[in-house]
């Protein structure tokens, strides 16, 4: 399907807001970290996220993100720490596959992730089971950097959908009138640029749809959707089958409610966690 842009490039920057009197715009942006294999698949291009903002993301906030228990995890899984990899699901040619069953377990602000596959295929093992546990525990200083993170690729894929356009109908319709440039975007922009306001974490919702057992190309999985509820715009982001929810235009003192509407709503199937200024399980 042919990837068709809604906007043209604006070569104003839609973090600091600055243009080319102030600011160079020599490099193009990586919606999610090139290490984990985003070549050619989602990357902006020059005009949209200037140097310094895309060096000071590139420095603070990626290196945190695959960081993280569950996405370094199918990272190393899926063998997508290798800036040579391909952001897209191929059939191994060996015939080499991977069945995953991931478990997490979230108590007093810690996550304990343990994985547990299959790889099936190999010339001289038939099949091998690996199991790989992984702990972290958040501190408010984490739990922030992380928000930060997730809250960069989404706005990053809605600029994305855009300006470079995803060939997906639906979502064309819905987001086409979006202006990135308005300033209902700027408690984003100040949350991920300057980490502001700092009295408190931007909350997000992680749905942790961990508990089935995934084979490869479904882990591939990545990507988002956009939707719009009450004048509120709301971004559903996958991270290769690890949910993320977010407010992009709530302010500070309205995104958990907001957050909330959204999961009565919703009704997800799966653990849910409040990511905020703590780890809390919603029941």
């Amino acid at each position: 399907m042919a990837m068709v842009a809604l906007k043209p490039t604006p070569y104003q920057c839609i973090w600091c807001l600055k243009d080319p009197s102030s600011v160079t715009f020599r490099s193009r942006s990586h919606v999610l970290p090139q290490c984990v294999g985003n070549i050619n698949k989602q990357v902006l291009p020059k005009g949209v996220v200037c140097d310094e903002c895309n060096n000071y993301f590139a420095g603070e906030l990626e290196d945190r993100l695959i960081k993280e228990p569950i996405l370094s995890t199918l990272a190393a899984i899926l063998g997508l720490r290798d800036k040579d990899s391909q952001f897209a699901y191929e059939h191994s040619r060996s015939g080499v596959h991977r069945t995953a069953h991931i478990t997490a377990k979230v108590s007093a602000n810690r996550i304990t992730v343990t994985t547990q596959y299959e790889i099936e295929g190999q010339p001289n093992k038939p099949s091998e089971v690996k199991t790989v546990p992984r702990s972290k525990r958040y501190g408010r200083t984490g739990l922030a950097f992380l928000s930060r993170a997730v809250h960069k690729i989404a706005f990053e894929s809605v600029a994305h959908n855009l300006l470079v356009g995803t060939g997906l109908k639906p979502q064309s319709k819905e987001i086409g009138d979006i202006d990135l440039f308005d300033p209902r975007f700027n408690v984003i922009r100040d949350w991920v640029r300057y980490g502001e306001p700092q009295h408190s974490v931007r909350p997000a919702l992680r749905i942790l749809k961990l508990d089935e057992v995934k084979r490869q190309e479904q882990l591939w999985q990545w990507g988002g959707q956009l939707r719009v509820s009450q004048n509120c715009a709301y971004y559903e982001l996958n991270l290769f089958h690890d949910w993320y929810v977010m407010s992009l235009t709530s302010p500070a003192s309205e995104v958990k409610g907001g957050l909330l509407n959204w999961l009565e709503k919703r009704k997800p199937n799966h653990q849910v966690l409040m990511l905020g200024d703590k780890l809390q399980l919603m029941d």
